[in-house]
């Protein structure tokens, strides 16, 4: 099977890790400025891709093919441009994320922006692509008339190694401060867990990285002995082999947690709330929590014993390797491309 790719965007936004054999179109995309484009925006969120010339790019490339495959909300507001069998990839949904609804505040307009292109697309699509129960469980009750298919969320281990090495104690958490579930976590691990953590381990060391991920921006929360603020960070996977657990006391944030699954992948154990290990299969590596005081003991285990860091790492390179790696979280892919072409 022989996969090309049609992106909105410049030659120079391909990704790091992308491998120059796969055939990439890049459509630069030209959007009206001023009210025309404030006026398309309110008539269809996320709508950019149906215009041209990206429109014109994906219907020729769409004859070319049996199966189109359209990655997350915004390149699915196309999906009534092409004429051959189409799917939708959600990762997530507006509709289960923390609601923010004024509209005077730019998380507002984008919480109803998306819930609104959501709703488009649901009763477009026939086919939808989700990596967790959770999102699968709720479109097949909002779009009855899709045929919603569940896969795991896969990464490549080649670009993953080596894995941890786990002589570190510290715990850490990266992400975007910008994303509220995952600024709620920060809240949460800085107000409740992390506390109650240098009670038990007074000489614990937590290290959080990302985007805003700076002292000035949390200025609010109490500043806790023993916290690192490393902002931005050029690689997330090096910074995670410098942990010896990842400490993720998600409240709020539907989908599979990419974070959780890059933590997995180079073995770092993780320590997080049912919805951090959304869209995880298996168990190996990863401890699940259901209060603050159960998270404070995992973290606390892990931190005070290399033994139990090795152990759990270990456990969670190979759940990941038998359910995450593209091999076996290909396959029900490849059942419903195949369910398509029937």
């Amino acid at each position: 099977m022989q996969a090309s790719v049609l992106c909105p965007g410049a030659e120079a936004e391909r990704g790091r890790g992308v491998p120059a054999d796969i055939d990439i179109e890049f459509v630069p995309l030209e959007l009206e400025p001023g009210w025309r484009m404030r006026w398309r925006r309110l008539r269809m969120p996320h709508g950019e891709l149906t215009r041209e010339p990206f429109a014109t790019h994906l219907r020729s490339r769409a004859r070319e093919a049996d199966v189109v495959h359209f990655l997350e909300i915004e390149p699915a507001s196309a999906i009534g441009l092409v004429d051959r069998p189409a799917l939708v990839q959600l990762h997530c949904l507006a509709n289960l994320d923390p609601r923010v609804w004024n509209p005077l505040r730019t998380e507002g307009r984008t919480s109803i922006e998306l819930l609104m292109a959501e709703r488009r697309v649901r009763r477009r699509a026939r086919w939808l692509l989700v990596n967790s129960a959770d999102v699968a469980g709720h479109l097949r009750s909002a779009a009855p008339n899709s045929e919603v298919v569940l896969a795991p969320l896969s990464l490549d281990s080649g670009s993953y190694t080596p894995s941890a090495t786990l002589d570190s104690s510290a715990a850490g958490l990266i992400g975007s401060a910008a994303w509220p579930p995952t600024a709620n976590a920060v809240e949460r691990l800085l107000r409740e867990v992390w506390p109650l953590v240098l009670q038990r381990s007074p000489d614990a060391r937590l290290v959080l990285a990302g985007f805003g991920m700076e002292q000035v921006r949390f200025s609010h929360l109490p500043q806790l002995r023993g916290v690192e603020w490393r902002g931005a960070v050029d690689s997330a996977s090096d910074f995670l082999r410098e942990l010896g657990l990842l400490l993720y006391p998600l409240t709020a944030g539907s989908g599979a947690k990419v974070k959780v699954l890059e933590a997995l992948a180079i073995g770092l154990p993780v320590v997080t709330t049912a919805r951090g290990a959304e869209g995880i299969v298996g168990d190996g590596g990863i401890t699940v929590a259901g209060d603050d005081d159960a998270l404070v003991k995992a973290a606390v285990r892990l931190i005070g014993s290399p033994h139990e860091r090795r152990a759990a790492g270990s456990a969670a390179l190979r759940s990941f390797e038998e359910h995450h790696t593209p091999g076996p979280a290909a396959v029900p892919v490849v059942n419903l491309y195949e369910q398509m072409l029937a």
